[in-house]
């Protein structure tokens, strides 16, 4: 069952027992005030009556039976007060001994001298209440009752009882209309956070609930839409990151079918054919140089691995030192190339993982020089910054459109393709150095144009300078 109508069921029920409950106290209380009023008016008639009794008996002689029926016939007849009312009397054996009005055929006593016991008859349609008193007479007991025709009393109630359940009725339609219609207004909120969320796992993650107030539905569907965005964000992330693997997955095969073809064509040129020397040293140096390809790819997919598979182990160590290595591993490619490495460096002492920092910036100078012409020159920085030290490498070389920036840093991806296999490169050095940079805490950016070179940026934190 649906919440709404939970709702209403439940607040239908609690108004129908209370309309109910107090309909029933309110004819209730009123009955009993009658009831009570009549009540009273038949025990002062009693009282009135047996003292006036009493007091003719007392005055009489001779105390007879039959007179005091007789004088009760005749104060009965001639007192205008006593019209209201019906009466009785009886002996003590429970004969009647005078009558006016209805009285009970069947009636029990009263136990008790001079106490009025009340009580309840009928006769045809009509309810009585009766009021009997046992009164001693010179000596002799005799039983007196009055009694009241009160089924008016009972006949409003009645009355009173049936017009209130067609009040009730009423007020329960028009309460209903009224609940049905704030249920649905109140559970809007919940009917759309319901739609939506059918949307969402149908792939629909754009998908957002209209919030336009400030209680706790409200509230609850803003969190629903913050729980979207972060949905969306995941789902964005491992979109990216399954079209990262798709296309990390074709840029290996690609990378590897092309040298191996090759080197597979060499090898099967020089074992079934003769050559003459100059072709043989051609074909062997073909596969060497591939083979130091897909060697070099190897190790620094491993490098990748390894990077996410173990943490680092981090040392102080003077950023000087850390670009003298540095320079003087890259020294024979650079001075091959006829490329200066100029180094301005401000000395500060870096808490980081020497060798995996030496890698980045080595990727980093060689990524400038094969993007340098022949006699340029690399320009690697160093300095302290408000927030930690900042190392940069800067070449003049051809540079990148803007677009292209965005994307460097993925793997196998290569700006020029035949360029970058011409000089050994796989497309995994920036890779690598975007994994170094993240396991030291820190940010890799890439500023380029083309004609006026590129400039690779790295910011370290300040836990990793001191």
């Amino acid at each position: 069952m649906k919440f709404s109508r939970k709702m209403i069921l439940c607040v239908t029920f609690l108004l129908a027992m209370a309309l109910s409950v107090s309909g029933y106290v309110m004819v209730r209380r009123t009955m009993d005030v009658r009831l009570a009023q009549e009540t009273a008016d038949s025990q002062r008639d009693m009282q009135v009556f047996s003292v006036m009794l009493q007091s003719l008996t007392d005055s009489s002689l001779s105390f007879q039976t039959e007179s005091v029926a007789q004088a009760a016939s005749r104060l009965l007849t001639e007192n205008p007060a006593f019209q209201t009312s019906s009466f009785g009397i009886w002996n003590g054996e429970g004969a009647l001994l005078a009558q006016t009005g209805t009285m009970p055929k069947q009636w029990s006593p009263p136990k008790t001298l001079m106490e009025i016991e009340t009580s309840y008859f009928e006769q045809g349609e009509k309810t009585y209440l009766l009021s009997a008193q046992s009164v001693r007479l010179q000596g002799t007991e005799l039983y007196v009752a009055c009694s009241r025709d009160v089924t008016s009393v009972f006949t409003d109630a009645k009355d009173y009882l049936n017009l209130y359940q067609l009040i009730m009725a009423a007020i329960l339609v028009v309460c209903v209309g009224l609940t049905t219609a704030f249920t649905l207004v109140l559970t809007r909120p919940i009917r759309r956070i319901s739609r939506t969320a059918r949307q969402l796992s149908q792939g629909r993650y754009e998908k957002r609930v209209k919030v336009d107030g400030d209680d706790e539905l409200q509230l609850l569907a803003r969190d629903f839409n913050a729980m979207a965005d972060s949905l969306q964000k995941k789902m964005d992330e491992l979109s990216d990151a399954l079209q990262r693997q798709k296309d990390f997955t074709a840029g290996f095969a690609h990378e590897l079918k092309t040298p191996l073809t090759a080197v597979i064509g060499y090898a099967d040129t020089l074992r079934s054919r003769e050559l003459p020397r100059p072709r043989q040293l051609q074909a062997a140096d073909y596969i060497f140089r591939e083979g130091k390809r897909l060697e070099a790819m190897s190790f620094a997919l491993l490098d990748l691995f390894a990077l996410e598979r173990k943490a680092p182990e981090f040392s102080m160590i003077p950023v000087t030192e850390l670009v003298r290595q540095t320079a003087e591993s890259c020294a024979y490619l650079l001075q091959r190339d006829d490329i200066a490495l100029e180094r301005r460096v401000q000395e500060a002492t870096l808490y980081v993982s020497p060798e995996l920092l030496k890698t980045l910036l080595y990727n980093l100078i060689d990524n400038a020089r094969k993007a340098s012409k022949r006699g340029g020159s690399i320009l690697l920085t160093g300095a302290r910054t408000e927030s930690g030290y900042r190392l940069s490498v800067r070449d003049r070389g051809c540079g990148m459109e803007p677009a292209e920036l965005t994307r460097i840093t993925e793997a196998f991806y290569m700006v020029d393709k035949a360029r970058a296999r011409g000089q050994g490169g796989a497309g995994l050095g920036l890779a690598l150095c975007q994994k170094i940079a993240e396991v030291h805490h820190g940010h890799l950016e890439f500023r380029s144009a083309p004609g006026e070179g590129t400039v690779a940026i790295l910011l370290l934190e300040g836990g990793a300078a001191q």
